[in-house]
């Protein structure tokens, strides 16, 4: 069994043959891929199949058909050319084999620009051998997804926005773009690499793709240091593929520290007390003051009342003790 790397961009398929172990074709077993290959629409993908041992297929007849279309030929070659005479007009222009690689027994097949119509099972028949092997290949329709939530990021941190193709293939090899509420190019990645000169200069040096990971259909940007100004609308794309996926959209709200710590207090009190100022901490003191100052007087007044009481208005001079001896020197 063929180990497949099956990414529904372009299916890739190795062969390491060594020309100096081609033998002779009595002895060849032809052996393509078990497993439904899946991708994308339009996109390009190698139906893979070899000969093994590894055996000169120069010169044999090499037939790659469709049962279930008329006419079935998708591609023949023989005499070291295509013939085209027979073959499906839907295939017209958009196969190929690796001609260089024959040599060496790779007899795969490579088919451009994919449709839905393109979804079936492929037969490939070498006639001078007597080997046929049978490769299968569905072809969906991808969408570009973003996020369906709005991504929120505070003013001075980094924030990823989601976007990503599925079913999941690899675009590694595609252009990928990110525009700024319809206009600015944020991000720009082709050739196998960013490009940096096509993007708007508020975003440079300050986006990347997670380039590990574009394989995978992920094509989710990273924007760091968030201002104010990047808030607003995202929209993520792969230009080759517009005729036939949608384009992705994330929006990004962008907050002030300030306004989300308003926004959400913490609801533990806090253990310091309060800041007084120079002023009120003068007046509490001064109040303070005075209230001690009347206390102390309030108490001095009661405490003089309750030593002193007020003497009878009806007794007068009479009664004091230094009255008695002029009133009895009188009587004398």
């Amino acid at each position: 069994m063929i180990r497949l790397l099956t990414y529904p961009l372009l299916t890739t398929f190795v062969l390491s043959f060594d020309p100096n172990t081609a033998q002779n074709q009595g002895d060849s077993t032809l052996i393509c891929s078990t497993e439904k290959i899946t991708v994308s629409v339009g996109v390009d993908v190698v139906l893979p199949c070899r000969l093994q041992p590894a055996t000169d297929a120069e010169s044999m007849r090499l037939e790659w058909t469709r049962p279930d279309l008329q006419p079935q030929d998708v591609h023949i070659h023989q005499d070291g050319r295509l013939l085209f005479e027979n073959q499906n007009p839907s295939y017209s222009f958009r196969t190929r084999l690796f001609v260089d690689q024959l040599i060496n027994g790779n007899v795969s097949l490579k088919l451009s620009r994919v449709t839905l119509s393109d979804t079936g099972k492929y037969r490939c028949y070498l006639p001078s051998i007597h080997q046929e092997a049978v490769v299968e290949l569905s072809v969906v329709k991808s969408n570009v997804t973003g996020s369906h939530e709005p991504v929120q990021a505070v003013v001075g941190q980094d924030v990823i926005l989601p976007c990503h193709l599925e079913p999941p293939f690899d675009v590694t090899t595609l252009r990928v773009d990110w525009i700024f509420n319809g206009e600015l190019r944020v991000h720009v990645h082709r050739h196998l690499k960013d490009d940096p000169d096509s993007q708007h200069k508020k975003f440079k040096n300050r986006t990347s793709l997670f380039l590990d990971e574009l394989h995978q259909g992920n094509i989710s940007l990273k924007l760091t240091n968030v201002s104010e100004t990047d808030e607003g609308n995202y929209t993520c794309y792969v230009p080759k593929l517009e005729r036939q996926v949608n384009r992705g959209s994330v929006t990004l709200i962008v907050d002030q520290v300030e306004k989300k710590e308003v926004e959400q207090p913490d609801p533990t009190p806090s253990p310091d007390p309060p800041h007084l100022g120079p002023g009120l901490v003068a007046g509490i003191v001064i109040s303070s003051l005075i209230c001690l100052v009347c206390l102390a007087a309030g108490f001095i007044w009661w405490k003089r009342e309750r030593m002193c009481p007020a003497q009878n208005p009806d007794e007068g001079q009479d009664n004091r003790p230094e009255d008695v001896p002029l009133q009895q020197q009188g009587q004398q």
